[in-house]
């Protein structure tokens, strides 16, 4: 009785989070500056001395953004699954002290302690002053999306989940949880509505093979169908790899921006950046990816300033996934 006590309050708690998530910042004619980044967990392999580093790569950004890869928690009953990621609100308050301020909870891991987990995280983000997307205390507030009005920009931010925490992990009209990105029809409105707020939409979405370079049509066909709807940015995680960047007509697609704060045996994984977008007041929309490294000691990205990779091919995408 007393979980169910606490489960209502902290609902209730969620409730005030409003569509509008950041106050409003000066109205003056310049560009408005994002950064995105991949996967952030806070496992106990990260070194959390190494963080301070990375402010200064995120002073300039209005808002500064990531897939919030874990649960953030005291639970100790976690779900059923190979890996189960969890965290603490002190993790949370270091990403906020680099710069972090709006996450993505629509992946695999924010359910992984269940709903009292989920409900904890959703909390502890609040209390870390970093607003959230993709999940929330019922479907509608989960698929609701938030508005940040920047500049005199209104930038609209949604997350959709195609990779997610199973059935229980889905937001329904009563109980909280996260998007569906299979589901079209809340995601199709979700999209449609919100663009009707905004001056600029951005949806996050969880999705794509894990190790491959490429996205697949899936992928792909998604894209095209939340452009028409009116999506102006679409940045993708969870493959763990650095896949495609594109560019047209004013639409940028980053169908995924692999690890940020993560770990991986394997040195393709630990290949990142940071997506640096601008939006000019006439809203043109330009980019460049900076590229880091992470650390294998620190589990933290570090400046890479070695030459750029060579694009995939991903017309001939027999060797595009790390095996």
């Amino acid at each position: 009785m007393r979980l169910h006590t606490s489960i209502f309050f902290l609902i209730a708690a969620l409730s005030l989070q409003s569509l509008f998530a950041v106050p409003a910042t000066s109205s003056t004619q310049k560009d408005v500056v994002l950064h995105i980044v991949g996967d952030i967990h806070g496992e106990s392999a990260i070194k959390r001395e190494a963080l301070p580093e990375l402010r200064k790569y995120f002073k300039s950004g209005d808002l500064n953004i990531f897939n919030l890869e874990t649960a953030v928690t005291g639970e100790v009953t976690k779900e059923e699954k190979e890996y189960s990621f969890k965290t603490d609100l002190a993790f949370l308050k270091e990403l906020n002290k680099i710069g972090f301020n709006v996450a993505t909870v629509a992946n695999n891991h924010s359910y992984d302690y269940g709903l009292p987990g989920f409900l904890d995280t959703l909390q502890n983000l609040r209390r870390a002053d970093i607003s959230y997307v993709g999940g929330g205390r019922n479907s509608e507030s989960a698929y609701q999306g938030r508005v940040y009005k920047v500049h005199g920009v209104k930038v609209g931010i949604l997350g959709f989940a195609k990779v997610n925490g199973g059935p229980d992990s889905i937001a329904t009209e009563d109980k909280p949880g996260i998007t569906n990105g299979y589901d079209v029809g809340s995601t199709e409105r979700a999209i449609t509505r919100l663009r009707k707020l905004t001056d600029v939409l951005i949806v996050l979405a969880h999705w794509g093979e894990e190790g491959s370079f490429c996205p697949r049509n899936f992928e792909i066909l998604s894209t095209q169908k939340w452009r028409s709807l009116g999506a102006d940015i679409i940045v993708g995680s969870h493959t763990h790899t650095l896949q495609p960047i594109t560019l047209e007509e004013n639409k940028l697609v980053a169908y995924s921006l692999g690890n940020f704060i993560f770990y991986s045996s394997k040195v393709e994984n630990r290949s990142t950046g940071i997506l640096k977008i601008r939006i000019s007041p006439e809203k043109k929309i330009s980019y460049k990816l900076i590229p880091f490294t992470i650390n294998n000691l620190t589990k933290v990205p570090e400046r890479n300033f070695g030459p750029v990779p060579e694009a995939i091919d991903c017309q001939n995408q027999a060797n595009t996934t790390v095996r």
